[in-house]
Parts: structure tokens; C-alpha cells; sequence
């Protein structure tokens, strides 16, 4: 499940990013049309054309009722945003990073260009002068601004607020489409996995940069990348003992986690009679987190991939995962 907001500058090609996302991803794009047409019940054309040319019209309280129309529009977009659950969510200007700012599962996303790239796109689409275009473009540009200045106080070109900003200077909307949904889907992976530690007690270590304990660990990476086997590194740890003050006695921080199989695995390379301490924090891990999926991999096991590794030529892509 992916919730995506998009902010555009305007002629970046950022509406066309949109729509291609929302079509890979089985969702429809909303948008400020999108908004005023389904938002705030029937209005009449007078209002429409209002809330369509100004923002400080969205401060207006809606008619028979306490409510902004600014209020409506942020409860709606948030109220999708909760209900969205397993389906995909694609929101398109309206001031979305600021209004979503921090809720679980969003990416925010800033489609830019350079002026250049930007009066080439708007003069071609409105078959309009050089000129014409910088003027379309500056006043475009400068309602954008003010409707998120207006609306929520804040400035949507502030770069912090987002977490991929998109150049399409140099990339296409193919590209750019590809580079969200490979994003929301690993981010996707670190949020459930975040929300189940919170659930259970297990310490997150998602944000750690992978550094092998030891070659084993490094070629059993190697061996799960060449078959495509998307892995994390230690993300978690599970506790599983404790003393009479509730600290923490004994742990274990299985080695890798396969998110397409919901799999931890524990590397040994030990003959299998040897590994009785780790048998043991296998099954308090079984029964202290039920649900959970957990082996170890002996060293026969490992030994085996090596022999496929070595059938197929060569040591495979050593791209790292998470």
C-alpha cells in the first residue's frame, strides 16, 4: 500500500508523473479538480469558480455549517489517507506533503525542471509564445505559492518537506514513475516492519548502514541478490529473556529478513549439533512472538548455495540491500 503526494512545479512534467503512477499503481489521481467536485457536496458555479481562482476563498465558512472550506478539504484528504489501508493513494498539488506531514506510509514527492525546460514544455502545450509562456509561467507559479501560504502558512518549494525531489531535466516520466514506486514499496517493507515492533516489543534497527559480521554473511547476501531475493540485514531484534529487574539477558538479531517471504533466517556455519544456544533462542522467539516466521540456515544449507553459486559461474551482483 502506498500513499503518494505530489508536488509539482508547474511545465515538470509533474501531472503527467501523476497520472502514469496512479495508472501502474490501479488508483486514480486526486486532485483539485478531483476536490472541488466531490469534496463539498453541491455548490454552485459562483462558489466553484471562487474556490477555482482564489485561495483566500477557502477560508470562507461553507453555508449552514462552522466549517472552512479549507477545513473540509484537509479532513477529506486526511480521512483517505486513514481509509486507504491496502489500496494505493495518489495525491496530486493541493499542498498534500503539508497536510500529510508525517503520517505513517506517506512519501512526498517534488517534481522540478529548470525555467528552461519548464517555458519550452508550456509554450508547446498552449501553442503559445516565448514570452506568453513566462508570463503564464509566473503567474502560475506564484498562485501555487500562495495557495499553500494561504491555506496552511507554510512554503511548498521547502525541500525539507519531502523525501524525493525529481529532476526531469534528465529523467522521464518512465523513470520518475519508477523511482516512486520502487521507493513507496521498500518504504512500505520498514513501515510494517516498524509497526510490528512497536506491537511486540522488538527493537528496530532499519536505519543502520549494512555491515557484515563476517565473509559468510557477506556471501549469503551475495547468493540471495542473484536470485532476486529482495533481504534486509539485522533489521530487528527480538528479546527473549529477562532478569528480575526486566533487563534484558539474552537476544537475538536474526541475520537476514526476506519481506517477500516474511522470513527470518539465522546463519550458522556450526555443524547442526553444535548450534543447541541458538535452537533455544529460536524457540522462545516462537513462543514469546507467535506468528513469527524464523530458521537457522546450518552449515550444510549454506554449503549447498555455495555449490549453486559455483554451478551458475561467478559470485553474482554483490548490490547490497537495506
Amino acid at each position: 500500500m502506498a500513499i503518494i503526494t505530489i508536488s509539482r512545479q508547474n511545465g515538470s512534467l509533474g501531472d503527467e508523473i501523476a497520472e502514469e503512477l496512479a495508472l501502474r499503481l490501479g488508483t486514480k489521481v486526486i486532485s483539485r479538480k478531483y476536490a472541488l467536485e466531490n469534496f463539498f457536496g453541491e455548490i454552485n458555479c459562483g462558489t466553484l469558480d471562487r474556490l477555482n481562482e482564489s485561495a483566500k476563498f477557502f477560508s470562507t465558512t461553507v453555508p449552514g455549517g462552522k466549517r472552512t472550506y479549507a477545513d473540509i478539504l484537509v479532513e477529506r484528504i486526511r480521512e483517505m489517507a486513514t481509509q486507504a489501508k491496502d489500496r494505493n493513494l495518489v495525491i496530486l498539488g493541493m499542498g498534500g506533503s503539508v497536510l500529510l506531514a508525517g503520517f505513517p506510509g506517506t512519501i512526498h514527492v517534488r517534481v522540478i525542471a529548470s525555467e528552461t525546460t519548464r517555458l519550452n514544455l508550456i509554450a508547446r502545450q498552449y501553442r503559445i509564445t516565448a514570452d506568453e509562456a513566462v508570463e503564464v509561467l509566473n503567474i502560475a507559479d506564484r498562485k501555487h505559492r500562495k495557495f499553500v501560504r494561504t491555506v496552511y502558512g507554510a512554503d511548498i518549494t521547502n525541500p525539507e518537506q519531502f523525501d524525493l525531489i525529481l529532476n526531469t531535466d534528465r529523467l522521464s516520466v518512465d523513470e520518475c514513475v519508477d523511482s516512486i514506486i520502487e521507493l513507496a514499496r521498500k518504504h512500505d517493507i520498514r513501515v510494517r516492519l516498524a509497526q510490528s515492533n512497536k506491537k511486540s516489543g522488538t527493537i528496530d534497527h532499519q536505519t543502520r548502514k549494512v555491515v557484515f559480521k563476517n565473509e559468510t554473511e557477506e556471501e549469503f547476501a551475495k547468493i540471495l541478490t542473484m536470485y532476486n531475493i529482495e533481504w534486509l540485514y539485522e533489521p530487528k531484534t527480538f528479546p527473549v529473556e529477562w532478569d528480575a529487574e526486566g533487563n534484558v539477558t539474552m537476544a537475538i538479531s536474526p541475520d537476514f529478513y526476506l519481506p517477500k517471504f516474511n522470513l527470518y533466517l539465522e546463519l550458522t556455519t556450526m555443524d547442526q549439533r553444535y548450534v543447541t544456544k541458538k535452537n533455544k533462542k529460536m524457540r522462545l522467539v516462537r513462543e514469546l512472538y507467535p506468528g513469527t516466521n524464523i530458521r537457522i540456515v546450518y552449515k550444510k544449507d549454506f554449503m549447498e548455495l555455495l555449490d549453486r553459486l559455483k554451478q551458475f559461474g561467478g559470485q553474482g551482483d554483490t548490490t547490497q540491500g537495506d
